[in-house]
């Protein structure tokens, strides 16, 4: 099969470096894609990613971490100067948003990938999928970035999916958003030094509707016999109007007139959230519901505020990939539309088994958990 990939990915190339030379116009840059090899470790990565659990406690208990908050406090004290350079140049996003992101992305730096960034964009674009033309472009934005002598080829290091620095950005995200902060006539997110990565994180917040002094998130409590139906709709109120149908703010300093809708990601008996404007602009920074949840999260840690109230389902009742797909199997069949059969908690999924759930008379809070597997496998 190796072989195969291999000789897939030549006959790509191949094609690929006419096309290059016609972006690019610079034979040395083009000529570089001569000696990028397939990257076996990169394709395992991303055609078998482990089937896992369909935990966000587990990708909480990782990312948000006491390890993972202790660090990042740490952090605010010692980049203090970093923030303050940021805050000075007019981008007014808070620093424990930064330190969460950072915290996320890399540990704080501490990882930051170590495959060759032209050689896991290079095999992932020979892929033939929906995401290849995003590949090639930032293939092609990768060739520029070392064309403009910032970062070696031979430090050109970043994550299997070609993602760079400390804030991982790809290579296109940071020929546009990237900002030389000091003026010193390069944007370099690979240093040990994370300021250019912060301002340049912070630059790309700040143009994707970024509202300072808004949070991201804050963590509710229902009353008894809210009606689930109207969490996880995409339904935006004000947080007064909220609070006058009984649910109870955590993040109790949020301003009453600002605008949220309510998500329940780990059903009936885990954490509910309200999601602020600013949880769609992390959003486009990572499309991941999950890692935005974590991100709001830990800011909310490192501004001072209080760790979850709630606690989670039992392990047991969570689904995995394939238990997940057969639902949508089944409920498909049924004429539900759940936005694809992917084994993936989408919009369209969650609100499909919410109408189901009330159809059989169980509590509609759009949580794939055991007792729906059972309902709609057997019925």
């Amino acid at each position: 099969m190796c072989s195969d990939l291999v000789s897939n990915f030549n006959q790509w190339r191949e094609a690929f470096i006419p096309r290059a030379q016609e972006t690019l116009l610079d034979s040395q840059l083009t000529g570089l894609l001569e000696s990028v090899r397939f990257d076996d470790d990169v394709w395992n990565k991303a055609n078998n990613q482990p089937e896992g659990i369909l935990a966000l406690e587990k990708y909480f208990n990782i990312l948000v971490s006491d390890q993972q908050f202790s660090t990042g406090a740490e952090k605010l004290h010692t980049e203090a100067k970093a923030f303050n350079t940021i805050r000075n140049y007019g981008l007014s996003v808070d620093p424990e948003v930064l330190t969460a992101i950072w915290g996320i992305e890399t540990q704080y730096g501490k990882i930051r990938g170590d495959h060759y960034v032209l050689d896991a964009l290079a095999s992932l674009a020979s892929i033939k999928n929906s995401r290849q033309d995003f590949f090639e472009q930032n293939l092609l934005s990768a060739l520029k970035i070392i064309h403009s002598d910032v970062v070696r080829p031979d430090q050109f290091k970043g994550s299997w999916a070609g993602a760079m620095g400390h804030t991982q950005f790809m290579p296109t995200t940071y020929l546009e958003f990237g900002l030389d902060i000091r003026n010193r006539k390069k944007i370099d997110i690979w240093e040990n030094d994370p300021l250019d990565a912060l301002a340049s994180t912070a630059n790309y917040l700040s143009k994707h509707n970024w509202k300072d002094n808004v949070p991201i998130l804050s963590e509710i409590l229902l009353p008894e016999g809210f009606d689930f139906l109207r969490a996880n709709s995409g339904r935006e109120e004000t947080v007064a109007f909220w609070m006058s149908q009984g649910i109870e703010f955590v993040f109790e300093e949020v301003s009453l007139d600002l605008v949220t809708k309510i998500i329940t990601p780990a059903g009936k008996d885990g954490p509910k959230f309200a999601l602020f404007g600013n949880f769609n602009t992390i959003l486009d920074y990572n499309p991941s519901r999950f890692y935005a949840l974590a991100v709001g999260h830990l800011t909310n840690l490192l501004s001072g505020r209080r760790k979850l109230v709630s606690g989670w389902p039992f392990i047991d009742d969570y689904l995995n990939h394939s238990e997940l797909k057969m639902v949508q199997e089944r409920m498909v069949r049924k004429g539900y539309d759940t936005g694809g059969i992917d084994g993936l908690i989408g919009p369209k999924t969650i609100q499909s088994i919410q109408h189901y759930q009330k159809s059989r008379g169980l509590i509609p809070d759009g949580f794939p958990d055991r007792e729906l597997f059972d309902a709609v496998i057997s019925g």
